[in-house]
């Protein structure tokens, strides 16, 4: 209306200014009454007071501006205005008669500007209003769509990418991996058993308490009408677990192949694993990596009288070496060793010795003689010697097996293959008694000093007197027992944490002679009285004082409750020389493996 009007002016050729805006009239009903017009259709407004005094007002004493043609309506000195164009152009609004003819734009006509500051605030208003709404809806969006997309995507990548990682630097910890995957699931499934049964619990009673106190309310009996159709919904919803996501099935898979790498290729293979997995520029897979050289402990252990049992057990000849297998290769992780290859009847097992400092080489060389033989009635021989192999895969691009190669791994065989000559379940070669503790090494007995054929160098021979025949065997073992994933995980994480106390250097490998009842019971028969005499008896042995010898070992030979073999050993050698030493005898003889 003209009462926000700020400037009115004047407009046409032929505007000149008047003395008055309006005739010098305070009448205020006149002057509305010639503003409408009283024959006027439309009705427009009254003018206010204010107005109609600064209209009445003469031109002179107005403020104008552009020439005299615009005076100001505003009376309020706050405001500083002279000229419409104080304002911004969004903050004025000019009124003028736009459809004029020709002559009567000529004429003398009426021009109002109006401040419109006011709206314009209120419109910058609502437009800064909304442009915040649209940012909050756009970063809502965005949040939301984040969330679902690092917890469905990108979440899922980065673990798959650590693990890849962790498998890349050190390929045997998929299995540890998967067996913390499996376990974080039992969790979570145990968690969510434990919830839905309390919460079971607790809507029974409340549903009870409901039905018993408010039994006659409509509003109930609806209420408990659809929470059993609701309930009846979910429980068949249920029934059809939903599929997991793209991403988890692609990480477990991951994890499985990861597993199964370690399991076939084990520590010699990771190697291989490591290389070919470093190698993300191409899709090539080189498996034919050549082999590093490796310092390591190698034990080869063979099942005794094993034809026999395949003619008796047949097709549950698997089982029966599974089993063995599995408390074999069990004592040998339980020592920071790996077993390497499988071999029908015998096994590969390796302590590696490369990368350890000294004091952490004796530990590996002490214990893993220490520990019980399998609790049923199988007689196992092993073969134990140190020294330097090549670590790699062996064989083509059609198939590899990841194992050692040196004489030092065929010694350990061959050291096997001689037990039986002994009468003794364990042979040591001379290199690995070098190695092991002080405490350790005098539990050993020296039994002979020999060269074995296509050796340059004699070494001596060590056994560690074990009777396993002493030991209680458990009655009712049938089947193997099917361990669960939970038991199987609790078991490796028990395993893993004795591996970590034996590992800490304040833990002494030759208190396990003292500690571990099954090593008292199979050592109990083996007296200082008669290792003394059998020391003294080699001692004439190797002197070349045979008759001497002869009789000492008669009389060590059946000292203890069953025979000793490496008297027999002994005396078996001797009688081949009727007793009397050879000429120039240096000490030790030629060992046949038959």
């Amino acid at each position: 209306s003209l009462a926000e009007a700020f400037f009115l002016g004047l407009g046409g050729d032929a505007t000149g200014p008047p003395d008055y805006f309006l005739p010098n009239n305070n009448d205020k009903d006149a002057v509305n009454a010639k503003f409408n017009g009283a024959d006027w259709y439309f009705y427009q407004c009254n003018l206010s007071t204010t107005a109609i005094n600064t209209l009445s007002q003469s031109w002179n004493r107005s403020t104008a501006c552009l020439q005299n043609t615009l005076s100001t309506l505003q009376n309020d000195p706050l405001e500083k205005l002279e000229c419409p164009e104080d304002l911004r152009y969004q903050e004025r609004s000019v009124v003028y008669p736009t459809h004029l003819s020709t002559s009567e734009w000529n004429e003398t006509f009426f021009m109002f500007v109006f401040d419109i500051r006011t709206s314009s605030k209120f419109e910058a208003f609502l437009n800064t209003t909304q442009t915040l709404f649209i940012c909050f809806l756009l970063g809502f969006g965005a949040m939301t769509f984040s969330r679902d997309a690092n917890a469905l995507v990108l979440t899922p990548i980065e673990r798959m990418i650590t693990k890849l990682n962790r498998i890349r630097n050190n390929p045997l910890e998929a299995m540890a991996i998967g067996d913390e995957e499996h376990h974080k699931e039992q969790v979570n499934a145990n968690r969510k058993n434990r919830n839905a049964i309390k919460t079971a619990g607790d809507h029974d009673l409340k549903s009870l308490i409901a039905k018993r106190a408010k039994e006659g309310n409509m509003h109930m009996k609806m209420r408990n009408w659809w929470r059993k159709i609701s309930h009846l919904f979910r429980k068949r919803g249920s029934r059809q677990a939903p599929e997991p996501m793209e991403t988890v099935v692609l990480e477990k898979t991951i994890i499985k192949i990861g597993s199964l790498l370690a399991l076939g290729l084990g520590e010699a293979g990771a190697e291989v694993i490591g290389q070919n997995m470093k190698g993300g520029d191409n899709t090539a897979l080189n498996a034919m990596i050549p082999g590093r050289r490796v310092e390591a402990i190698f034990g080869f252990c063979d099942i005794r009288s094993f034809t026999d049992a395949t003619e008796v057990l047949q097709d549950q000849v698997m089982v029966f070496v599974n089993r063995i297998a599995g408390v074999v290769h069990s004592c040998v992780n339980d020592f920071f060793g790996s077993p390497n290859k499988n071999v029908g009847d015998a096994f590969l097992l390796v302590w590696r010795l490369s990368g350890h400092p000294a004091s952490k080489q004796e530990r590996l060389a002490d214990p893993k003689l220490v520990k019980r033989l399998p609790n049923y009635r199988v007689r196992l021989g092993f073969g134990l010697h140190s020294g330097w192999a090549i670590e790699g895969a062996i064989g083509s691009e059609f198939k590899i097996d990841a194992s050692y190669l040196s004489p030092n791994v065929n010694m350990a065989a061959r050291l096997e293959a001689v037990t039986k000559q002994y009468g003794c379940l364990i042979l040591l070669s001379e290199s690995l008694h070098k190695l092991m503790s002080e405490e350790v090494a005098y539990k050993c007995r020296l039994i002979d000093h020999v060269k074995m054929v296509g050796t340059k160098q004699p070494f001596k021979l060590y056994t560690l007197d074990l009777d396993d025949l002493a030991l209680e065997v458990y009655k009712g073992l049938g089947a193997p027992m099917q361990t669960s994933k939970a038991a199987q995980y609790r078991i490796r994480m028990e395993r893993q944490r004795r591996k970590n106390e034996r590992w800490a250097d304040h833990f002494q490998m030759h208190h396990l002679f003292e500690e571990d009842l099954d090593v008292q019971v199979m050592r109990a028969k083996y007296t200082i009285e008669f290792q003394c005499k059998f020391n003294m008896a080699y001692l004439n042995y190797e002197a070349g004082e045979w008759q001497v010898a002869q009789d000492r070992l008669e009389a060590t030979r059946f000292l203890l409750a069953t025979e000793d073999g490496p008297s027999a050993a002994l005396l078996k050698y001797m009688k081949q020389y009727d007793y009397e030493a050879p000429h120039n005898w240096p000490g030790h003889r030629i060992l046949s493996e038959r």
